[in-house]
């Protein structure tokens, strides 16, 4: 079930895993979460918050037990991305697999993988996001999982505060997308046989209303030569989430956070063939843009 609200608002309903004493970061209020369809969408000229999956990620950890290395992005290619658009994008997408390791204890991804998102922020103009007291904290927590969901999200806050402090309107939005398709990628892979009535497809199907708070935010900035040809992308796959079937009834009550809400609960019905073709597309444009440029498609982790 999904809930839309009347107020422009954003509601808050980013979830940061509880770490130990001390390490706990607690999100700030009215911030959008990739994953989190409550929000209703804002003004198209408002930058949006950086899209963590962990609400997704604690889903599949649950059902599905073990992190699974060769559906990330191997780290190897991140020294071909030679375009802003493929470094931003990917960006996005590191950034992702950063949490999605941290959640599954996969430790030696994480330092791998939070040195990348480093090396790539350093190149789109956030180093000073990450130093080197954040990266001595997650090498002596690397024992304690739940701190290493924390550090992780952390970075992930700080690189988006970085981008909107710089006004980099268009490079978030290719962050934004890539966090937006990773995540996507990695829910799915955790699907076996489809069940419209399971979790996972559940929250995949729900993506639809994400998905349109994220391309009307990337259209402010379509005229962007590196955003354009991902914006038309995305604007293809929203246009197969509108061939899915909403029902709207009427809610009466308080959210899950005690706040009145005012406004219809949306069912999304998903059919098989529906998920096959949303899955298909989605994994061709990863395909396409998470492989190094210039170069065939990378290979997944071992």
């Amino acid at each position: 079930m999904v809930q839309r609200t009347i107020p422009l608002s954003l509601l808050a309903l980013a979830l940061c895993a509880c770490g130990g004493a001390g390490e706990e970061r607690k999100p700030d209020a009215e911030k959008l979460v990739i994953g989190d369809s409550t929000a209703a969408a804002p003004a198209p000229e408002a930058l949006y918050q950086m899209p963590t999956p962990n609400e997704l990620f604690a889903i599949v950890r649950g059902l599905a037990g073990e992190g699974r290395k060769r559906a990330m992005n191997p780290t190897t290619s991140a020294d071909r991305y030679a375009t802003l658009g493929g470094r931003a994008f990917n960006f996005g997408v590191y950034c992702t697999d950063l949490i999605y390791a941290s959640y599954f204890h996969l430790n030696v991804e994480v330092v791998r993988y939070y040195l990348t998102v480093k090396k790539l922020g350093d190149q789109l103009g956030m180093g000073t996001a990450f130093n080197e007291q954040d990266f001595v904290r997650l090498e002596r927590n690397l024992s304690k999982g739940d701190s290493l969901e924390i550090i992780s999200n952390e970075a992930y806050y700080k690189a988006y505060e970085r981008l909107q402090q710089e006004e980099m309107g268009p490079t978030l939005a290719l962050v934004l997308a890539g966090g937006w398709v990773e995540s996507m990628h990695l829910v799915m892979d955790h699907v076996g046989t489809f069940d419209p009535a399971a979790p996972l497809v559940k929250r995949v199907a729900e993506q639809k209303f994400s998905l349109e708070h994220l391309v009307e935010m990337m259209g402010v900035y379509g005229s962007d030569p590196n955003v354009a040809p991902v914006h038309e992308r995305m604007v293809r796959l929203r246009d197969l989430y509108d061939r899915v079937q909403v029902q709207r009834s009427a809610h009466a009550g308080k959210s899950a956070s005690g706040r009145m809400v005012l406004g219809d609960d949306l069912h999304v019905q998903l059919t098989a063939a529906q998920y096959d073709e949303i899955r298909a597309a989605v994994e061709a444009l990863r395909t396409e843009l998470v492989s190094p440029e210039g170069q065939v498609p990378a290979k997944p982790n071992a």
